[in-house]
């Protein structure tokens, strides 16, 4: 069976991408005009997002040069974290 589909056999299809998609397989409809869509299972689709945590331990921002930004999250790459938790102070 195939991944890439033409909008027309997709509808006709329609139970059989979806079924593939659940199996894990990610399928591609397109339009006349080009545009394409993706069609995955919601189990894949949790497992590929990207949270904020994610995108910031890896995303580059300063393109080529590197900027304090950049050394600091390397820093916490390699160590985990930057935040320690701060003590547990007593009430008197």
């Amino acid at each position: 069976m195939t991944d890439s589909w033409q909008a027309a056999q997709a509808r006709a299809h329609f139970s059989d991408i979806v079924d593939a998609a659940i199996e894990g397989r990610p399928q591609f409809v397109r339009r006349r005009d080009g545009n394409e869509v993706v069609l995955v299972s919601r189990d894949y689709f949790d497992r590929m997002k990207l949270n904020l945590k994610t995108y910031l331990l890896t995303a580059g921002f300063a393109g080529n040069q590197s900027d304090a930004f950049d050394a600091a999250l390397t820093e916490a790459r390699e160590i985990g974290s930057l935040l320690a938790p701060r003590p547990v102070r007593s009430k008197r």
